[in-house]
């Protein structure tokens, strides 16, 4: 199964900010959208990194309560590793897992078109994995004589 089928159930919407913003704006929005990470893109709507919780107690354990003035470009990681729609939900697993990474923004032909995290891939497995067995049960009970 493909990266797409969890965008068709979760949605695309991306909560996303500028490199320029302060921190304690982006820390406001990941509360208010309980969300564990932001994408950080320019003005022309360009992934340029993506910022998490992560970033932010980094960021107040070197520079304390300052974190909060600092633009976000200052903090986010830059590094950013992404998916396409196309990509399988067992690879985006041994990658997330292996790379350490809860969150992967979903580029296509260079546009971000969604986000998938660690708990919508797990879901997704899970989900899957229930579906089979019933399948396979459905399956067993027809063949019992």
């Amino acid at each position: 199964m493909s990266v797409e089928k969890i965008l068709a159930k979760k949605g695309r919407n991306v909560i996303t900010i500028l490199p320029e913003h302060v921190a304690g704006d982006a820390a406001r929005l990941l509360t208010e959208h309980r969300i564990g990470v932001m994408v950080v893109c320019d003005h022309k709507g360009r992934l340029e990194g993506v910022l998490s919780e992560r970033d932010l107690v980094k960021g107040m354990a070197k520079y304390g309560a300052a974190t909060l003035t600092m633009p976000v470009r200052n903090l986010m990681t830059t590094a950013v590793i992404t998916c396409k729609p196309t990509d399988e939900v067992k690879d985006l697993m041994q990658t997330m897992t292996n790379r350490r990474i809860r969150h992967l923004p979903v580029m296509e032909e260079g546009r971000l078109v969604g986000i998938v995290s660690i708990g919508d891939v797990v879901n997704f497995r899970l989900q899957e994995a229930q579906m089979e067995m019933g399948v396979l049960r459905d399956y067993a009970m027809t063949r019992t004589p």
